[in-house]
């Protein structure tokens, strides 16, 4: 396959509709809670979509879209890293959904070895390029895998690239075993067929996307649950774990100051609060401890993907702060609570003086809910 040049991308939506996630119509949202009075929530209603004319307005109801179900002849598709599910088209136009984490699409094209495409049959691709983060394998590549080996059919293999030891030191990546284990526990390890890095070219090729260019848009549908419900089917009460629990930042987690770990660290016993390290626990025990919380405070972290394992009584407190350029607040915890039916609130640290005074309001605003 010979890639020469810039490559020119375009958003692909073809008429096929996943029929179970198909939402015709607006519907309520389930708001958050003030941390506070007249707390400003524009910053986490631009998270969920940062070109919203009136984004306000997606903290009131979900948009009224779809999940397509899409499928290409002839279509290529990456696997490597930065690149990885990178889709183009027959005649090497990139579809713009599959590039959405990847590298610029610019410089693809000098990134793509020039070795011949192994050919395929059907596939479906579950994975993006950044599969192995934590949340990108629970949220979008696992959950995907899981909604389509329930809705196409037994024949077509799902595709996964084969695990990368090299890349197990990148910023919350999955371990192998981890990789592993949560195929086997959702009953994909069978279904999935592992590919070693290279360019493949697949006679029919099926994936996911909702209306939105937004790839976490699809945490607006239940489906994408699916498989949390199915991981933790066989779990019991464990009462060595907290109901209430702070989950301690890692070295790698830079959402806070030492100043406010300090407010934090000092105010937990008056909440009621037990720290927690989950990098300290199995995998199991973390299940356990999200699917019996009952007041979760964390700093935004691609842990929060296990918001899918609570229950509806449980109550969120987010603290997080804006990332590089952005000047909106990741909002895909929100969604996940929202669709899950928690409590869910939030400190812009950014905006808010974080005291023992501003945390325990926020709690209390929680509680009386």
């Amino acid at each position: 396959m010979n890639i020469n040049g810039s490559l020119s991308a375009f958003v692909f939506r073809p008429p096929g509709i996943l029929s179970t996630s198909v939402a015709l119509e607006a519907k309520p949202r389930l708001k958050p809670v003030d941390a506070f009075q007249n707390q400003e929530m524009i910053r986490l209603a631009q998270g969920i979509d940062p070109n919203a004319i009136d984004p306000e307005k997606l903290l009131d109801e979900y948009p009224a879209e779809l999940i397509f179900f899409f499928s290409l002849e002839n279509a290529y598709f990456l696997v490597g890293p930065e690149m990885d599910g990178v889709i183009l088209t027959d005649d090497r136009h990139l579809i713009s959904e599959s590039t959405y984490y990847c590298l610029k699409p610019d410089t693809i094209a000098s990134k793509v070895p020039n070795t011949p495409a192994v050919q395929m049959d059907e596939v479906f691709i579950a994975f993006d390029p950044l599969w192995m983060r934590y949340d990108h394998w629970m949220g979008y590549n696992l959950s995907k895998a899981f909604l389509a080996n329930e809705s196409i059919p037994k024949e077509v293999p799902i595709v996964m690239p084969k695990y990368r030891p090299s890349q197990h030191d990148n910023f919350n990546a999955i371990s192998e075993e981890r990789y592993e284990e949560s195929l086997e526990k959702a009953g994909l390890d069978k279904r999935i067929t592992r590919l070693e890095d290279g360019i493949y070219q697949a006679k029919k090729l099926y994936f996911f996307w909702p209306t939105s260019y937004y790839p976490h848009y699809y945490y607006n549908f239940k489906n994408a649950s699916d498989v949390f419900k199915h991981l933790k089917k066989e779990l019991k009460y464990n009462n060595k774990l907290p109901p209430r629990f702070y989950i301690e930042p890692d070295e790698k987690n830079f959402i806070l100051t030492e100043d406010e770990k300090k407010v934090i660290n000092a105010t937990l016993n008056d909440l009621n609060v037990t720290p927690v390290r989950l990098d300290k626990m199995d995998w199991q025990s973390q299940i356990s401890l999200f699917s019996q919380a009952e007041l979760i405070i964390c700093t935004h972290q691609p842990e929060l993907i296990n918001l899918f394992f609570c229950l509806q009584e449980a109550e969120i407190l987010e603290l997080t702060r804006s990332f590089g350029d952005k000047t909106y607040l990741e909002a895909w915890p929100y969604m996940i609570s929202s669709l899950r039916k928690l409590s869910y609130s939030f400190l812009d640290l950014d905006w808010t003086k974080l005291t023992p005074n501003v945390l325990k309001e926020a709690v209390k605003r929680l509680d009386i809910l």
